[in-house]
């Protein structure tokens, strides 16, 4: 009796201890996606992980074709990329791209701009198949740096206008476009600053929404309903938008909401948004006074499952005195991570922003800084951002847009040299609470440049993105802005 007690002892005992390792393997599960890529602040090209490899598809001065016939050399400033699937293909669709420019051009139009052009994988090399398209916009006034977006339930595109000039003299004088006659009616400069539906079919615009309010778009993330759209603010203060409309796929009609966060950040709300013109011309103004939860510069954002991720991207110093005053209220993490004295705020770094769409929670998923273990590794101003599923993991892939030495997020040597190097890392959403640690490193990216535009195709074995403004002194072909296509995964 006493040996068989002794017995079933330890055989509950090497059961708890196979369970325990088993579960200690569960939760720290090794990553194998790929290998991450050493840190390399001189690199001139792209660096990825063995056993990928990239391809250039589409270069800024590539010959574009406008629906008129006329051919022109390709817009620079390689922003979004949307893959749109032919027949739900992973490998034949198109590829739209935004111009994030605000130059004057005669033959394509001022300011911004899109391309979209055919692509096919066959033999497991993505090619261009016939000329690539130009964008017509001229039909909605052309538009301002065309940032991120989003394709719509009912295929039509979303991009956005992240800039707007605040006069029709500053049309001019800054950005040295001479047509400043008035548009529909108003002055030219109102006519910027909103986002414009697109038919990527016809290659034209097809209206500008100005129900989503006019400031500095950054992202659109539509969800499945065909309804709402979440939109991101690139400003100071940075205001997360919703928008419902009332009929599916019909955006000029609805009602926009600005998220405000409870006392104790547990929760919050939408409020609902006055859509008279003069408000939606102000409308940050608004929902300021109104209480809405103010960020510092938030940039793309994305869904996965219930909830929503945001970057946001930070800046050297901000103060939020007047915003204050007229009864906004900046987000708790400000508060708690980035408040130096007042309504002062130093925030160099940047984060990752988790908002629950079940309990309208907003979190920090992931800060921004210095690594505490390898301080040559700073991971600073997210930016771009989208999402796979490999391997049935759900994982954010994250570019960098740092900006030369801010507040120490770049070392001594970097600094030094007055470059810029940017990364993609992918980050295990299954991990509840991520350090700098968790990041994996994808991509060390040309001299220069932002990573920017990234997307998936639906099977999560391509991944497209661009290089945006790299240094004109690297060696080609990553001496200009482009898009490229990596495979491997």
């Amino acid at each position: 009796m006493h040996n068989t007690r002794n017995l079933s002892f330890l055989i509950l005992l090497v059961a708890f201890m196979l369970f325990g390792i088993s579960s200690c393997q569960t939760k720290h599960q090794s990553f194998d996606i790929f290998k991450p890529v050493a840190i390399n602040y001189n690199n001139r090209t792209v660096l990825i992980p063995e056993g990928f490899k990239y391809k250039v598809l589409f270069s800024e001065g590539d010959t574009v074709v406008m629906n008129s016939g006329t051919h022109a050399p390709a817009k620079g400033s390689h922003d979004m990329v949307i893959y749109i699937p032919i027949d739900s293909s992973s490998e034949h669709g198109y590829i739209y791209v935004n111009h994030e420019e605000h130059k004057p051009n005669a033959l394509l139009g001022d300011g911004g701009g899109g391309t979209i052009f055919e692509v096919k994988k066959e033999k497991d090399e993505w090619n261009v198949v016939g000329d690539f398209h130009a964008i017509d916009f001229s039909n909605v006034g052309e538009t301002f740096r065309n940032c991120g977006g989003t394709l719509t339930p009912n295929g039509t595109v979303l991009t956005t206008e992240e800039e707007f000039p605040l006069s029709n003299t500053e049309i001019n004088s800054r950005f040295g476009i001479t047509d400043t006659s008035d548009y529909n009616g108003k002055k030219k400069f109102l006519n910027y600053g909103w986002m414009v539906e697109v038919n990527p079919k016809t290659h034209q615009a097809i209206k500008k929404i100005k129900n989503f309010g006019r400031y500095r778009h950054e992202d659109a993330q539509c969800v499945p309903d065909g309804k709402t759209i979440y939109l991101t603010s690139d400003n100071k203060p940075a205001i997360i938008f919703k928008y419902v409309a009332k009929e599916k796929g019909d955006y000029e009609n609805g009602q926009l909401y600005a998220y405000q966060q409870s006392a104790d950040a547990e929760s919050g709300t939408w409020i609902e948004l006055p859509m008279q013109a003069d408000s939606l011309l102000n409308i940050i103004d608004v929902a300021v006074c109104k209480g809405a939860c103010m960020c510092i510069s938030n940039e793309w954002i994305e869904a996965v499952d219930d909830k929503l991720y945001i970057t946001e991207s930070g800046t050297n110093e901000f103060d939020f005195n007047s915003e204050i005053a007229e009864g906004g209220r900046p987000a708790k993490h400000l508060n708690e991570l980035c408040r130096v004295e007042c309504n002062n705020y130093r925030d160099p770094f940047g984060r990752i922003l988790e908002l629950d769409l079940r309990t309208n929670k907003l979190r920090v998923l992931l800060n921004g800084g210095v690594s505490k273990k390898d301080s040559m590794f700073c991971f600073s101003s997210p930016d771009a951002m989208t999402s796979v599923t490999l391997h049935g993991k759900n994982y954010l892939v994250i570019s960098e847009d740092t900006h030369g030495n801010k507040n120490g997020s770049a070392s001594a040597a970097v600094s030094a040299k007055g470059e810029t190097y940017n990364e993609v890392y992918f980050l295990d959403l299954s991990i509840q609470n991520p350090t700098l640690e968790d990041l994996k490193r994808f991509m060390s990216a040309p001299e220069g440049c932002e990573t920017t535009g990234n997307m998936f195709t639906p099977d999560g074995k391509t991944y497209f993105l661009s290089i945006q403004h790299p240094s004109t002194t690297n060696p080609a072909p990553f001496n200009k802005s482009c898009v490229i296509a990596i495979s491997g995964f």
